[in-house]
């Protein structure tokens, strides 16, 4: 199938849903391309923070409501991985396995995914006790001690969630502080629930047929240690989702998209917005804000 739209959005995170929804508001044809979950690492936050509503709300249920917007405004949702973009003149190729899309503009948007430690047994005890959903997976672990690897702002907003249910939540920390907002870092010391492992890193996750530990060396004496818990939660940062992209996209030195203050990337018509690019400040405002900008300066 081959189809052409004034513009193509990668990616259905907020940027991107945002951005279909500003374009589709304006009378352009709109393809929206999304593989995995509307809304993308955003739909795993129980509570939005530095989003201006009268109410709390769930990253889902934004994620959710943005998504009826757009499709109430008539823009196609193709639930189908892209596979490669490539230029055609003044065209911009977007392929998937079954389809091919065609606009002179395209907004990447297509976020970034979590981290792995990369360490024995993380991959094995997945879905067993190792997780980076807190939101989902929390109440699993319910007076239960569990360790949060990490110390940014995703590490410690989901490490709060778990103390809800845990009994005890250790953070391991590569450093030697938290570089979480000053919010966050409060709540976490004013809980008894909370400890802290300070420049330590972890060197596996044990356990057989669930998690039963997590070994960790401390950097300043190379001593090793296994901390006992059921639950294993990683937050170690995010990696660009950008491998489909060709080659002449300039990228920094973590392979996001780099942009101009247009959000232009180096290829002329293709714009990058959200956590695929360069400098990303990671709010859900940011996001918003993107998204709607990148609409604007694409389609004027």
């Amino acid at each position: 199938m081959s189809a052409k739209f004034d513009l193509i959005v990668i990616g259905a995170g907020i940027a991107g849903l945002t951005a279909a929804r500003c374009a589709a508001e304006r009378g352009k044809s709109v393809c929206l391309l999304e593989a995995e979950l509307m809304g993308g690492l955003v739909v795993n936050v129980g509570k939005l923070e530095g989003y201006p509503t009268v109410e709390n709300i769930s990253g889902i249920e934004l994620a959710m409501t943005l998504a009826e917007q757009c499709m109430t405004l008539g823009v196609q949702i193709t639930e189908e991985p892209v596979e490669s973009l490539t230029v055609d003149g003044a065209d911009k190729i977007v392929k998937t396995a079954a389809s091919e899309f065609r606009a002179p503009k395209v907004i990447v948007a297509s976020g970034a995914k979590l981290k792995q430690l990369g360490v024995p047994g993380e991959t094995e005890l997945h879905g067993r006790g190792v997780s980076q959903c807190a939101f989902c997976d929390g109440a699993m672990f319910a007076g239960q001690e569990v360790v949060v690897v990490g110390g940014g702002d995703a590490a410690l907003q989901e490490a709060l969630h778990l103390a809800e249910h845990c009994s005890k939540v250790t953070l391991v920390v590569r450093g030697n502080r938290l570089r979480a907002r000053q919010s966050y870092v409060a709540q976490a010391a004013d809980d008894p629930k909370f400890a802290f492992r300070w420049n330590t890193v972890v060197e596996a996750i044990e356990g057989a047929d669930g998690v039963e530990g997590v070994r960790v060396r401390d950097t300043q004496n190379d001593s090793v240690e296994s901390l006992a818990c059921t639950g294993a939660f990683v937050f170690v940062g995010v990696a660009p989702n950008t491998g489909y992209l060709p080659d002449d996209v300039a990228r920094d030195e973590r392979a996001a998209v780099t942009v101009d203050a247009a959000l232009q990337s180096s290829v002329p018509g293709l714009y990058a917005v959200g956590a695929v690019r360069s400098g990303y400040l990671g709010q859900v405002a940011n996001a918003v804000g993107e998204g709607t900008a990148a609409a604007i300066a694409a389609l004027g």
